[in-house]
């Protein structure tokens, strides 16, 4: 689901040279050594400028894969209100909104399937970072989508693959808050390679375990179209007790998890970075707060952000 009002924002103006703006973090300086190791692992090394500088390499690969002119030069700028490193994939947001501005800028209209793959490839080709579609097929699409990659499919001209996904009625969704706490940031590179590595050397927990997830998938729908708000909890936290087995979670991040289990608030991570999200109780904002005092946990209801058929806006939700 793409969340409203959680957004990335990238804006080109021609120039007579190509300039990717620094925003706010960008800055290379740190009071000491300390802070720059704090910085680095629970952030990352994928900067803004980073992501917009390696999604311009890899939008120049698709110009030139398509026989496509090279467009003159522009000055790239932008903006995000997604928490850094907390698992509601603020990266992949800014590669999107780079993307659809690049192309706008020289002609090229992308089409719905090929967008995502593109962006993936920004991050786990250019940059090393190990990641999956599924952010981005969010993102690109808005709303609620339900994807299958069981089969995936091959774009021939974009040298890339897709799977196949489909818009759900976000107004079937029951009442969701959303959680993250800062202080636990941590780069979900690292699950994914774990992960990576246990699937490729054919652990059979992960295989059983993907396989179980992908089914919660049409669980899920099934309980959203019968108005089971019980079921579609109890799939939350299944999802959550399946996710705990792929690979390491850190410490900081299952606390607020299992703090709201035991306040019988069912919940899971939204990604790979911590932040949760969960069924809003009876007593609202307030209760999930309670669940999780002390814990330095910003809270949120949410609902899900408008579908954009009609092509990928320059403004990302995540």
């Amino acid at each position: 689901m793409a969340v409203a009002g959680m957004a990335a924002t990238v804006e080109l103006e021609p120039a007579d040279d190509v300039v990717v703006v620094p925003g706010p973090g960008d800055a290379p300086a740190w009071v000491d050594l300390d802070a720059l190791c704090t910085d680095v692992d629970r952030h990352g090394l994928g900067t803004g400028t980073q992501l917009l500088t390696a999604t311009i390499r890899t939008f120049c690969d698709v110009l030139d894969g398509l026989g496509l002119d090279r467009p003159g030069g522009f000055q790239l700028r932008y903006s995000t209100g997604i928490p850094r490193a907390v698992g509601l994939a603020g990266s992949s947001a800014l590669v999107l909104a780079a993307l659809s501005v690049l192309g706008r800028h020289a002609g090229l209209t992308w089409p719905a399937a090929v967008l995502p793959p593109v962006a993936l490839g920004v991050e786990t080709g250019r940059l090393g970072i190990a990641a999956g579609l599924q952010d981005r097929v969010v993102q690109s699409r808005g709303g609620l989508v339900a994807m299958d990659f069981s089969e995936l499919r091959s774009e021939a001209r974009f040298g890339v693959r897709h799977g196949e996904d489909e818009a759900v009625d976000p107004e079937r969704l029951p009442a969701l808050f959303l959680g993250w706490r800062t202080g636990a940031a941590e780069p979900s590179d690292g699950f994914h390679r774990v992960l990576r590595a246990r699937f490729d050397d054919g652990d059979a927990v992960v295989r059983r375990s993907l396989q179980r997830l992908a089914a919660l998938v049409l669980d899920g729908r099934a309980a959203l179209r019968w108005g089971d708000t019980v079921r579609f909890g109890a799939l939350m936290a299944e999802n959550m007790a399946i996710r705990r087995t792929l690979a390491p979670v850190a410490p900081a991040q299952l606390i607020p998890i299992d703090r709201l289990s035991e306040a019988g608030i069912p919940a899971t991570f939204t990604g790979s970075g911590g932040a949760v999200v969960g069924l809003m109780p009876e007593g609202g904002v307030e209760a999930v707060l309670a669940a999780v005092a002390g814990l330095d946990v910003e809270i949120r209801a949410i609902e899900a952000a408008p579908a954009h058929p009609e092509g990928v806006p320059v403004v990302i939700e995540s």
